[in-house]
């Protein structure tokens, strides 16, 4: 967008830097996931192939970034902690939450 008539976009973004030497935790949370478990018919209350599919998309996220340095899965919930020194997207939390979801939600197409 350099040098073009939308510069002016850039006047309407927040500075959302989580400051040093803060962690960074992301949390993610399956949206309608009532639904997607009856479309798919997961058994209640631990179907093993949701189970599976949350635990391959949080390894997705794992592989594709290596600053995360621990996760944690509840049934449609994810968490995912980055390293202290990280400088992923500069540390802007709505860059960060697109991209984990970006890549989480990516990789539960595959069912």
């Amino acid at each position: 967008m350099a040098n073009s008539k939308y510069e002016y976009v850039k006047s309407f973004e927040v500075e959302d830097e989580v400051m040093p030497p803060n962690l960074i935790v992301v949390h993610i949370d399956g949206r309608d996931f009532r639904r997607f478990s009856e479309v798919h018919e997961f058994e209640k209350p631990n179907d093993e192939k949701a189970l599976n599919l949350m635990n391959q998309c949080a390894m997705a996220v794992l592989e594709e970034y290596p600053d995360i340095v621990f996760s944690y899965g509840y049934g449609d919930e994810y968490s995912f902690v980055l390293k202290k020194t990280s400088k992923f997207y500069q540390r802007r939390s709505r860059f960060l939450l697109f991209f984990l979801f970006r890549i989480f939600s990516k990789n539960s197409l595959h069912v």
